[in-house]
């Protein structure tokens, strides 16, 4: 048992060769990228470098039309109009917004030309929904359940009628195996209903005229044996059966549907803190280096409490408006009694220090966290 929580934690900690050569994903720190730094243009080069070697177009998607709603303001219809384009008609702003929730400081000439740059391709995507539409009006659409009824008509139905054929002209030991056919023609979903839906509507008057339930059923099927129509009932009973069958095979093998974690700077994009407290000398970290991460140090500069935040999930922290998720019990909270003494442990030391340093040292009250940020909050470090 221990030897398997020693290799979980081996792979969970194991560095790819991706990681080894191009390093982790570029973040920038206040002041690192303004205006006035000699070699921000190669810096700017650099982070465009991994994220062209790590994503595809597809990947950019949700930052460039973040960008296109935070820095340019457009509104729900307009980016609902740039949703129309393909993927890579996107992608060429992908780095730029990308690199911008980085922390990367833009130029206001640099915003203006992404600006025009975003402006083009919202007519370009105006004229492709144009283009849509009129595709629409003269092209009829076929619906999902058009298509599986098609289908239906054209594989197991036709089974069906050869049957009902085979009843007509005296045949009553026909077989027939609802759920292989099924499983032949690769039926599943709305399918297995429409075929019950049709089989009953021979069911239904057969069973009245069996249990003489209808006069006009009687006498519809007063040509058919009272021996012959039970043949007929246990038939169709069977397939309803199969039909139950493959409802619940078919529910069973669904695999639930995995959510699919956000990009680090969506999901910090609502994050309130304290970018800088200069009183104390301290500056936060990019936040987007939280999502991910398994211990996080968080120092209220109002309460002055340091928080040591941790998480046990395999996916790491994620955040979710101003709160951090995934957070487990073993995470705490003190008030620093002197915080100038404490603080540049936090920032310096390795976690097993920290806990024998700091931690094992505080007389103050330690309780649990309940993960929520605020703008008093400034954030030291992330590991």
């Amino acid at each position: 048992m221990a030897e398997n929580k020693v290799r979980t934690k081996m792979r969970k900690n194991r560095v790819t060769l991706d990681d080894k050569h191009m390093g982790p994903e570029p973040a920038f720190s206040p002041g690192e990228t303004s205006a006035n730094v000699e070699n921000r243009l190669s810096i700017w080069t650099g982070a465009a470098h991994w994220y062209n070697y790590f994503l595809k177009a597809k990947d950019y998607v949700p930052s460039v039309l973040a960008f296109a709603k935070d820095v340019y303001g457009y509104d729900k219809d307009k980016i609902k109009t740039l949703k129309k384009l393909k993927d890579y008609d996107l992608s060429p702003l992908g780095k730029v917004a990308k690199i911008h929730y980085r922390g990367y400081e833009y130029t206001e000439q640099e915003f203006e030309r992404f600006g025009l740059q975003l402006e083009e391709m919202y007519k370009k995507a105006l004229v492709t929904v144009e283009d849509i539409e009129e595709k629409a009006e003269k092209k009829p659409v076929i619906t999902i359940q058009q298509r599986q009824k098609a289908k239906v008509l054209d594989t197991i139905m036709d089974d069906w009628d050869a049957v009902v054929d085979g009843w007509i002209y005296g045949d009553f030991k026909v077989k027939f195996d609802a759920y292989k056919l099924f499983k032949h023609y690769d039926l599943k979903g709305s399918a297995i209903n429409m075929f019950k839906d049709m089989v009953m509507k021979e069911y239904e008057p057969l069973k009245d005229a069996y249990e003489k339930k209808c006069d006009q059923a009687v006498e519809a099927f007063s040509h058919v044996k009272k021996t012959n129509q039970k043949k007929m009932l246990v038939l169709m009973e069977t397939i309803f059966e199969d039909l139950d069958k493959l409802k619940a095979a078919t529910k069973a093998a669904r695999v639930p549907r995995v959510k699919k974690p956000k990009a680090s700077d969506i999901q910090v994009k609502n994050l309130k803190f304290k970018v800088e407290d200069i009183d104390a000398k301290l500056a936060s970290i990019n936040p987007v280096m939280i999502p991910g991460k398994e211990v996080l140090y968080v120092y209220n500069t109002k309460t002055r409490k340091l928080t040591q935040y941790k998480t046990n999930s395999t996916k790491g922290f994620e955040v979710s408006g101003t709160t951090i998720k995934n957070i487990c019990t073993s995470s705490r909270t003190a008030t620093l009694r002197k915080p100038d003494d404490i603080l540049p442990l936090i920032l310096n030391k390795t976690i097993k220090q920290i806990d024998k340093q700091v931690w094992d040292t505080l007389t103050t009250k330690i309780s649990v966290p309940n993960g929520r940020i605020n703008a008093d909050c400034i954030l030291l470090r992330v590991l």
